[in-house]
């Protein structure tokens, strides 16, 4: 392991020092993965993900590991102890419209990943970042019947792709969309909150149904008694057709529980997953469409957005085979269907290449317009929703 104590004559910022550290670290776990022997044949990341109830119950189901390569199982008498971890490390260069290109290298995410399973019946899992930053922090217990519950810290049950781990996805970063929904209005991504669950245990074809609260983000941590302390009920449902899966999902969040104070938001969502794995690698692409409410957009209308995310992988028919994927994203938001020249969009092309499910070599390609109708207030929740060009490579590895 290098010594990253040392420090730079020429004085070198200490973020530069590190994330230089956490490159070579990288690049190290990455020469181990390659020269390792390839574990046995596993499924394709075409198929659709495990469905047995102590393993990851569905792509939106946020216990699903971030880890991308082998997990260190621990086997005890009273349970099962998984350790599992990502690191990535990323070259961001920008190019806002009437500026001029600049590039930062970052480690955008530094993740462990512990999870418990005591036979089938009960798991708690606590994800964190190294930066002293809690992800997935909840526990699951398996019911009857079908049912089950979790309560922690997890994903809200919303966007598909929002909801889909980082690992399985094979763009850098999510794009627009994200930074409006999570970033901006926190209606999507983790949230604290309690969930019911429901697996039909006799239908041909698997159907299932979540429903919970979970609590509006506020910048202290707290929420007033008298608004109900944030609470933000939603629910989704999705059936498998084989290669195929379709979703549907609502959020309401009260006059109470929104920042603005004064005004209610709620969003529904259809999506659709396919997966079709072929001789040679897997095609796979993920669609959603998302329409509702949100007044700190700036509008009083209704919003409209779209998302679509296809790959078509060449290779990696098994664990840690070599394999390349170019990648598409197209995203489009309307703020305030009620106003003019106000539309967003997002293009980006992108190309994969690595071990399969062990480490991989990213470059992503983005173009985002923005209206000159879209309001100031959307505007300014993030310098990135303005017109831009992106370009980004980034190493992840999977430990």
């Amino acid at each position: 392991m290098p010594d990253c104590s040392f420090v730079s004559p020429h004085r070198e910022p200490p973020r530069t020092l590190a994330s230089g550290c956490l490159l070579l670290v990288a690049l190290l776990l990455v020469g181990r993965s390659a020269s390792a022997q390839a574990p046995a044949p596993e499924p394709s990341a075409a198929s659709a993900p495990a469905s047995t109830p102590e393993a990851s119950t569905d792509s939106d189901d946020s216990s699903s590991s971030d880890a991308g390569g082998e997990a260190i199982v621990i086997a005890t008498p009273a349970g099962t102890v998984v350790v599992g971890g990502r690191l990535d490390v990323r070259e961001n260069l920008e190019h806002p419209e009437d500026g001029i290109w600049a590039g930062e290298l970052t480690v955008p995410t530094s993740r462990v990943e512990v999870t418990y399973r005591w036979k089938k019946r009960l798991r708690a899992v606590v994800e964190f970042d190294v930066r002293a930053e809690l992800k997935d922090v909840f526990v699951w217990l398996k019911i009857a019947n079908g049912f089950s519950t979790r309560a922690g810290r997890f994903k809200m049950p919303l966007s598909l792709v929002e909801l889909e781990s980082a690992t399985r996805l094979p763009v850098v970063r999510r794009g627009l969309v994200r930074d409006v929904l999570d970033d901006a209005l926190g209606l999507s991504g983790r949230s604290p909150g309690a969930q019911l669950e429901w697996k039909c245990a006799r239908c041909t074809h698997e159907l299932r149904f979540q429903a919970g609260v979970w609590q509006t983000r506020e910048p202290d941590g707290k929420v007033a008694l008298e608004r109900g302390l944030g609470l933000m009920p939603a629910l989704r449902g999705t059936w498998e057709l084989g290669p195929v899966v379709v979703g549907a999902s609502a959020l309401f969040q009260p006059q109470g529980a929104s920042s603005g104070g004064d005004q209610s938001s709620w969003l529904a969502a259809l999506d659709v997953r396919h997966s079709l794995a072929l001789a040679s690698g897997g095609l796979r692409t993920w669609a959603e469409v998302i329409t509702g409410r949100a007044p700190l957009t700036g509008g009083t209308g209704n919003l409209l957005t779209g998302r679509v995310v296809s790959a078509w992988r060449l290779g990696g028919t098994e664990a840690g085979g070599m394999y390349l994927e170019p990648f598409v994203m197209l995203s489009a938001m309307d703020p305030d269907r009620d106003q003019d020249a106000d539309l967003m969009w997002e293009s980006a092309l992108g190309l994969n290449v690595g071990q399969w499910q062990r480490w991989r070599l990213q470059t992503q390609f983005e173009v985002r317009k923005v209206g000159t109708g879209v309001s100031a207030a959307l505007e300014s929740l993030e310098d990135s929703l303005a017109s831009r060009r992106a370009l980004l490579v980034q190493l992840e590895v999977g430990f």
